[in-house]
């Protein structure tokens, strides 16, 4: 199993193990859906990467999980968008494959206007060829709005 830590405004400091139980209690047998997606921020001479987990209950609100990661290391903008995917898609093969839920939605921190577009098919086609359903700018919230929270 892999193990790592989060943080939630609702749990507190959460080990990735303990995951499953947290979101069935949170979901408490209604519809919801998970949403995963990754923001980053360089500074200097590293870049911080945040990962969003989000549990959305249908209709009734959600609460969401995150992780930090520093790399020192430079990376171009479009590296850096490919990283953000890749760890993203870590994350929801993590909660398909070792905690056994439904494939996550993909929340991506691209789009068709701006300089992300150049790298649009290439990202998308990479979620899309790992059989995961994504979202863009400006519906990709998990990474846009709560995992941006987290890189600033």
């Amino acid at each position: 199993m892999i193990v790592f830590k989060l943080k939630s405004p609702t749990f507190g400091v959460v080990e990735s193990n303990d995951l499953k139980e947290l979101i069935n209690v949170f979901a408490e047998n209604k519809k919801y859906k998970i949403l995963v997606g990754t923001d980053s921020h360089a500074k200097n001479s590293h870049v911080l990467f945040a990962t969003a987990i989000v549990i959305y209950r249908i209709g009734n609100g959600g609460t969401y999980f995150y992780n930090i990661k520093y790399e020192q290391k430079h990376y171009d903008m479009f590296s850096r968008l490919i990283k953000e995917a890749e760890l993203s898609l870590k994350v929801a093969e993590f909660l398909e494959n070792y905690l056994n839920f439904k494939k996550p939605e993909v929340h991506l921190d691209i789009g068709l206007n701006g300089k992300s577009k150049e790298v649009f098919n290439t990202i998308t086609g990479y979620v899309k060829g790992l059989g995961y359903d994504y979202k863009i700018k400006p519906e990709s919230f998990a990474a846009t709005s709560i995992a941006h929270l987290y890189t600033k």
